[in-house]
């Protein structure tokens, strides 16, 4: 028999991979586009470690959703096929793990929200700030805010994500004047979470019309500061979030990486970067990236913040996420306490104190692991207060209250505006605090 040549076997080897890869990506695809019906959500509660690594185990084994990666283990909620209910419940039966079903049927809970969804863009005429639009919608509705409003809005090409979608900022300038300080708020790196630009956009409309109504509170901020806000960081990822059930719960961009897809851009930051709350893992929801800044969208963001550093310092940088109703104070990477913190937490206490008067919500106010949540390295918060040396930097967590449940980040579009309005005064009360 002949042997084959080590340039033979390895141009084999090679295809063979190519194979494999193209099999598992379409695999992939095919599951795209299912829309889980029935597939059921448990909500577990684990009293010991050893059972939490055997439930991690057997549900990274498997094709389930996990609410929260960094959660896993103790109180979480696990999404499940049809087909593997049983044995999961026999599963737990066995490690004595106590659950509740949350949902039996998924794909119909989601299904019901993005008829509701559709409702009401009709209903209000295609304004993102009332229904949650994909970033192409967002980009339109922004434009037209530009044309209405032509001298002091703009709207700017910060560069392109990796699958080449426009990364936008607008920019408002109500008074004409220039190095003024910046407050810049972002929303939509995490793809899921769509409260987060839905928010921000009843938020540049509320700027807008009181100051055009001549509010004298919106007036004084917005001729003090130049407002910059960027409603997608990651498109790829929240564009990706409507095309089904199965990928409306995507977390990540979307740049391939070996047989798994996207990094998390709140973990991809150049400061302490590979730290707690990451994984080196691609297949992983906190997978860090090969190396800071490997995904376009946040090299191309750090780029634009760098730019705008000595304005930044001057004012304020607030990234919205969902959910859970926290008002985060860096650092995240760690529990212990910054030289800052008593400064950080008034501020971030003004917030809280606005939110309950609106709407009687309680925003827990500290630092992610002294406040119920976990480390988190590579954050963009960190990173601009740390390397940018912004003092005054916030990740908001909007609502609805933490429970670990999936649907979390699928709230109902009759929620915008009751976000939206605690917000606004949340934001309008931080920046007042700065003044």
């Amino acid at each position: 028999q002949q042997s084959l040549s080590i340039p033979t076997l390895i141009m084999r080897l090679f295809v063979l991979s190519l194979c494999c890869l193209q099999l598992a990506l379409l695999a992939s695809a095919v599951k795209e586009d299912e829309e889980l019906f029935d597939w059921q959500e448990f909500h577990l509660t684990i009293e010991n470690p050893q059972a939490a690594a055997t439930v991690r185990h057997y549900v990274n084994a498997r094709d389930f959703l996990v609410a929260n990666e960094n959660h896993l283990g103790y109180t979480e909620s696990v999404v499940v096929p049809p087909q593997e209910v049983i044995g999961f419940m026999a599963f737990l039966g066995n490690l004595q793990v106590k659950y509740e079903i949350l949902e039996k049927d998924v794909g119909g809970m989601l299904l019901r929200a993005r008829l509701e969804n559709k409702l009401s863009a009709r209903a209000f005429n295609n304004d993102p700030s009332t229904y949650f639009a994909q970033s192409s919608e967002i980009y339109t509705w922004m434009e037209g805010l530009v044309s209405q409003n032509n001298g002091v809005a703009s709207l700017v090409s910060i560069g392109r994500s990796y699958e080449g979608r426009n990364l936008r900022v607008l920019r408002l300038n109500m008074n004409g004047g220039s190095n003024k300080p910046v407050i810049f708020i972002d929303a939509a790196i995490h793809a899921r979470e769509w409260l987060a630009p839905a928010t921000l956009n009843y938020i540049v409309k509320q700027l807008i019309n009181d100051y055009k109504a001549g509010n004298s509170e919106v007036r004084e901020l917005m001729n003090k500061f130049d407002w910059h806000f960027m409603p997608v960081v990651n498109p790829d990822g929240y564009d990706y979030t409507f095309r089904s059930s199965s990928t409306r719960y995507w977390r990540k961009t979307r740049k391939p990486y070996r047989f798994a897809y996207g990094a998390d851009p709140n973990r991809n930051f150049d400061f302490m970067f590979g730290g707690p709350g990451t994984s080196n893992n691609p297949s992983s929801d906190i997978y860090h990236g090969p190396n800071a800044f490997s995904e376009p969208e946040t090299k191309a963001l750090s780029d634009y913040l760098t730019g705008i550093r000595n304005q930044l310092q001057q004012g304020m940088y607030i990234s919205f996420h969902t959910y859970g109703q926290w008002w985060l104070t860096p650092p995240g990477y760690t529990r212990s306490l910054p030289s800052d913190h008593t400064e950080m937490m008034r501020v971030g206490n003004a917030a809280a104190a606005a939110i309950r008067a609106v709407s009687g919500q309680n925003f827990r106010v500290g630092q992610p692991a002294n406040v119920g949540l976990y480390e988190a390295a590579g954050g963009s918060y960190d990173w601009v207060k740390y390397r940018l040396g912004v003092k005054y930097s916030f990740t908001p967590e909007l609502r609805p209250y933490y429970n670990g449940s999936l649907s979390g980040f699928s709230p109902s579009a009759r929620e915008i505006p009751n976000s939206g309005k605690e917000i606004y005064q949340a934001v309008k009360a931080v920046v007042k605090e700065i003044m």
